[in-house]
């Protein structure tokens, strides 16, 4: 675990410890993914793959959040997968522009890579890699 439950409650987390623990786990395997498992048997993790990972939780719950979305008959509240595409006035014609599940993975998906890249450049671990180089290093 790259990110204790207590870590992220002191970052300002407000998930409930079981949801985290699910997107932890997502989120960690980004991470690997992305920096070719070079932090899976580190002892001390830096903080800036800490912050990376409270990001990408972040990240995932937003978009678990917009694929839940239900379409509401009331017109006051406002529903953050669904914006007013066109609208007529004589007509009373209204075309939402709602955002399909790929849409809403794809996008989440490039803020991934972004995050990834924003917080673990340069960032090295215990044997002085770099976390994000994508050549091998000897034993690699």
């Amino acid at each position: 675990m790259y990110l204790t439950y207590t870590e992220y409650t002191e970052m300002g987390g407000t998930l409930d410890e079981t949801t985290f623990n699910d997107l932890e786990y997502e989120a960690r395997a980004y991470v690997n993914w992305y920096t070719f498992n070079r932090l899976a048997h580190e002892e001390i993790i830096p903080l800036q793959v800490k912050e990376c990972i409270y990001h990408i939780i972040r990240l995932i719950a937003n978009k678990l959040e917009a694929l839940n979305v239900q379409p509401t008959d009331d017109a006051s509240s406002k529903n953050s997968s669904q914006d007013i595409l066109s609208q007529s006035n004589d007509g009373v014609s209204i075309t939402y522009n709602k955002l399909s599940a790929k849409d809403v993975i794809s996008s989440t998906e490039d803020e991934l890579k972004k995050a990834i890249d924003r917080y673990l450049q340069g960032v090295r671990n215990s044997l002085g890699r770099r976390l994000l180089y994508r050549g091998l290093y000897e034993g690699e």
